[in-house]
């Protein structure tokens, strides 16, 4: 049977966290039950948790021929461009969808409109991104799944959840962290497809994963909270930010959460500085209504930023290792200003 014969294939990509898998289940949705979005027919959809540092090595997933790639909450990572080209010119994919919502990815809209066939790139959480994409073409998405939108959207803005979707909040919150402690891409998958599923069938987490996530979660935020009580102990205020040095107390994975954490203690918009083992420091910026984005974007401005990642609300800054600490306090003072 010839390729026109045959049915069409979408490959789908997300992100680990809540917004990559609700903004996954949203397209799933669209194409494999209404056959409406990116492809207006029937179509096979293949699912793919994806790293942004394992963007580049994209072409070794492509064992079928794709009509469509979409690729939902992963920010822009140097090489992606090459790689999407490659989508194109060697692997014979149509069309290209783009959907993010990071800083990175906004600065570099420009690269990344020459390489994908759409880009929708904004402040608001992917989900919310994708949503819009969908309502705009006349895409209806059931109750459920447009809650889980909605609570998404609630918790990037570090907004307080309404009471009607505490629920919500607390299914979110529960397989964002399954993800995080169980990195496992059949997880990433079963949770995708129960999302797009109008269906109310129960979650596909089994008794024992729950079990040891709630433990692995239990341990971690209790390390964490301890830690960021701590630190909150030592922040000095520098105009509107609250500033928390943590190069000498927190040297692993998790300095994002830690800052979040920080925040939350403080209720302040927040900036830790971190240690990295590389030649550059890390200053996560916590700040409501984009206020994060903007701080960095002042930073990078005015030369105390090597690059901006992360998303509006929750900024990560590379900041040169030889940068005295003192000059760096008196930028953030003035960028500030503008949060």
């Amino acid at each position: 049977m010839g390729k026109k014969d045959s049915v069409a294939r979408v490959f789908v990509a997300g992100d680990w966290d809540a917004d990559g898998v609700i903004a996954a289940a949203l397209i799933l949705y669209a194409q494999e039950r209404l056959g409406k979005y990116p492809l207006e027919s029937k179509a096979i959809v293949t699912l793919k948790p994806l790293d942004p540092e394992r963007f580049k090595f994209l072409a070794k997933e492509f064992k079928a021929n794709y009509d469509a790639a979409v690729f939902l909450d992963i920010p822009y990572y140097p090489g992606m461009e090459k790689a999407l080209s490659l989508l194109k010119k060697h692997f014979g994919v149509k069309r290209i969808v783009f959907v993010d919502h990071h800083i990175s990815s906004i600065n570099y809209k420009k690269s990344l409109e020459e390489h994908v066939d759409e880009l929708y790139v904004g402040q608001e959480p992917t989900a919310m991104i994708v949503y819009r994409v969908l309502e705009d073409r006349g895409i209806t998405i059931f109750r459920r799944l447009k809650t889980f939108v909605e609570t998404v959207t609630y918790m990037d803005r570090g907004a307080r959840v309404p009471s009607s979707y505490m629920k919500m909040f607390e299914l979110v919150s529960l397989f964002s962290k399954a993800l995080t402690v169980k990195r496992n891409e059949e997880i990433w998958i079963k949770l995708v497809r129960w999302l797009a599923n109008p269906m109310p069938v129960p979650m596909p987490l089994d008794r024992n994963i729950l079990e040891k996530v709630k433990e692995a979660v239990r341990k971690r935020d209790e390390e964490l909270k301890n830690v960021a009580t701590d630190l909150a102990l030592t922040a000095r205020k520098v105009g509107y930010i609250k500033f928390v040095d943590a190069r000498n107390v927190w040297k692993k994975r998790g300095a994002t959460a830690l800052a979040s954490k920080i925040a939350h203690i403080l209720k302040s918009p927040v900036a830790v500085l971190f240690r990295t083992n590389k030649n550059y420091m890390l200053l996560i910026i916590k700040a409501p209504r984009g206020g994060a984005y903007r701080v960095a974007k002042y930073l990078l401005g005015e030369g105390y930023a090597e690059d901006i990642a992360g998303h509006p609300n929750l900024a990560i800054v590379r900041v040169p290792e030889s940068t005295d600490i003192n000059d760096l306090l008196k930028a953030l003072q003035k960028a500030s200003l503008y949060m």
